[in-house]
C-alpha cells in the first residue's frame, strides 16, 4: 500500500511565497510525491523532490522554462498495479477532460489522469478512466492524498 501526497498549481512566488506547512510535513512523511504543476519557479520544485522518498511531477503552463526544461509535459507512471498519466492541462475550463484524455491515446491500459490548472477538485470516471484533480495547494486551497492498495485507488481532497 502507497500513499501518495497529490498537489498543484502552487504558484510559488507568483501567487504566495511559499508552500503551505503542511505540503512539505506530508511530503516528508508519506510514501512520495505527485505534483501536477504551475509550480512557477524550478525551486518550489527542487524543494518538494529533495525531502519527497519519491517524487513524480510535470510542469504546467504558467511554470517558468527553466521548470519547462527539467519536467516533462505529461508522464506515465505504474504504482502498485496501477497506470496513472499526469499532466496539468491548459485552456478553458470546459471540456478540458476531453482535451486531457487525447493526450493520452498513444497510452493502453491507463487506469487514471491525474490533473490539475482549474484550481478545483475532481473525482470522477469518464471514457472508463478515473480523472483526479487535487485542487491548488495555496491557502484555502486543497491537496489530495492517493491511496493505492493492490490495484485499489482512493482519492481524498483536504482543505489547507
Amino acid at each position: 500500500m502507497k500513499n501518495i501526497l497529490v498537489i498543484s498549481d502552487t504558484h510559488v512566488p507568483s501567487y504566495q511565497r511559499d508552500l503551505p506547512a503542511k505540503v512539505y510535513e506530508l511530503a516528508k512523511d508519506l510514501d512520495g510525491v505527485i505534483a501536477v504543476g504551475d509550480f512557477v519557479d524550478l525551486d518550489t520544485v527542487l524543494a518538494i523532490e529533495a525531502i519527497s522518498k519519491v517524487f513524480h511531477g510535470v510542469h504546467g503552463n504558467m511554470d517558468y522554462i527553466d521548470v519547462k526544461e527539467y519536467l516533462p509535459e505529461r508522464k506515465v507512471i505504474r504504482i502498485e498495479g496501477v497506470n496513472i498519466g499526469l499532466i496539468h492541462g491548459w485552456g478553458a475550463p470546459f471540456d478540458i477532460r476531453e482535451r486531457i484524455y487525447k493526450r493520452f491515446l498513444d497510452v493502453e491500459d491507463l487506469d487514471v489522469i491525474i490533473y490539475g490548472h482549474t484550481h478545483e477538485p475532481f473525482d470522477g470516471v469518464e471514457r472508463n478512466i478515473r480523472f483526479l484533480n487535487p485542487g491548488a495547494a495555496t491557502p484555502g486551497g486543497t491537496y489530495a492524498i492517493l491511496t493505492l492498495d493492490g490495484g485499489k485507488v482512493t482519492f481524498q481532497i483536504h482543505r489547507l
